[in-house]
């Protein structure tokens, strides 16, 4: 047998380090700048470097999301995909009453399914909210 043949010399012992100490875990003296950044809030994120890597979509401006929003003209499918996720983003942020009813009669008709029925069913709810309110103060 082929392990008869292997044998190991008395002097060759492998050895481990064990006098180095890693400490895996920050201890409980404070705060420490070893921190992983989940821990940390937002603000030193921020400051921390020019990377901000905790915020999202609530970073852009409401000016932006209607501006991208309205603008319904075009099918090119990176558009629709952006007025879809800006749509979101404002009705996430429970803003729709601020887009425009012109705008939003094309969400609610949403010809050649471009939107998906959770925006064309929002977008008819607050067409319907904007008819009751017309009719409630105009009678």
């Amino acid at each position: 047998m082929a392990w008869n043949n292997v044998r190991e010399k008395k002097g060759d012992v492998k050895r481990t380090t064990t006098s180095k100490v890693v400490e895996l875990r920050p201890s409980a003296k404070g705060p420490s700048s070893d921190m992983p950044n989940q821990e940390k809030p937002k603000e030193e994120l921020v400051r921390e470097g020019s990377r901000d890597l905790a915020g999202g979509m609530e970073m852009l401006k409401l000016d932006f999301l209607l501006s991208v929003i309205e603008n319904t003209k075009g099918d090119d499918k990176n558009d629709v995909m952006m007025r879809r996720l800006d749509f979101n983003e404002l009705l996430r942020r429970e803003q729709q009453d601020k887009i425009d009813s012109n705008a939003l009669t094309v969400y609610a008709v949403d010809q050649g399914d471009l939107y998906g029925k959770v925006i064309q069913c929002e977008a008819m709810k607050e067409l319907t909210k904007r008819t009751v309110h017309k009719i409630k103060h105009n009678g």
